[in-house]
């Protein structure tokens, strides 16, 4: 049997745990309908928990006629809480704190006449919250792109926060030479980056390495490339039920991290298979 090492960073973050508890307790509580606008997390197997207790997923909220709702972890649009309000919906915020505190600072410098950058990809539901509390911004995903992009006088940098921080910090430093003042806010979050400095460190010392994980989850797709730079047998699966023994032959250490919207128990099947490998 090969040596099993998982990620002591592996599984629910801050974010998606006080998310989970708030969806699973409305519901409980709740006389009526629970939905989510949007998966309130990105795993399909905490979805599909989700539903069996109670929480429904829609992707749009106004053909909602009664009930609550439940801001998914990546926020929403602004304005969109008063709107939901204002259709006499019930509402549960469960957006991120860290994601909160990213609307708060794009909506201060913005406000003070700064040229927004939002570093991350332009179709996750956290950007597209982000990006509308600003008055004038960007969404940058790659160096090359920000080569391209436009000069400002006044700049603010910010990124998703679950970025890779690697590629933020080399952005950031382009974008900074497109302006005479660039204020730069690295938001990505305390767990993301450990997570990635972690995986670094056990990709480097492993045969292969397992990233746990829903397959839209953006911060899950970040550790599989990051652990597939070091170690090019890196395989990202959603469940065991991915995994082939074939794949693992001649492995004697295999490294396992998941993301932060996977739960251990999937976790916990996929080294249950692992630990059974010849």
């Amino acid at each position: 049997m090969p040596e099993i090492i998982l990620a002591r960073t592996s599984g629910f973050c801050m974010g998606v745990k006080r998310a989970m508890q708030m969806a699973l307790e409305t519901a409980k509580k709740s006389p009526g309908h629970v939905y989510t606008c949007g998966p309130l997390i990105h795993n399909p197997q905490a979805i599909e928990y989700l539903k069996e207790n109670g929480v429904e997923t829609v992707q749009d909220w106004r053909d909602i006629a009664d009930g609550t709702i439940i801001i998914r972890a990546h926020g929403m649009p602004s304005g969109s809480i008063e709107q939901i309000a204002a259709q006499g919906l019930g509402i549960v915020d469960a957006t991120c704190p860290h994601v909160v505190t990213s609307q708060r600072q794009i909506k201060k410098f913005s406000d003070q006449g700064f040229f927004i950058f939002v570093i991350g990809d332009s179709k996750h539901p956290e950007i597209m919250s982000l990006q509308s509390f600003a008055a004038q911004c960007m969404v940058i995903s790659t160096p090359q792109e920000a080569q391209n992009a436009p000069r400002h006088d006044k700049i603010m940098i910010i990124a998703q926060t679950t970025f890779n921080e690697d590629e933020f910090n080399r952005i950031a430093e382009i974008l900074k030479t497109l302006a005479t003042e660039a204020i730069v806010c690295n938001s990505i979050c305390q767990a993301t980056s450990e997570r990635q400095h972690e995986i670094k460190s056990l990709a480097a010392g492993a045969d292969a390495v397992v990233i746990v994980g829903g397959k839209l989850s953006a911060n899950t797709r970040r550790l599989a490339e990051i652990a597939t730079e070091i170690c090019p047998k890196t395989f990202h699966v959603e469940t065991e039920s991915e995994l082939s023994a074939a794949d693992f032959k001649d492995c004697r250490k295999i490294a396992v991290s998941a993301g932060a919207s996977t739960p251990d128990f999937i976790t916990s099947r996929v080294i249950d298979y692992l630990k059974k490998l010849p």
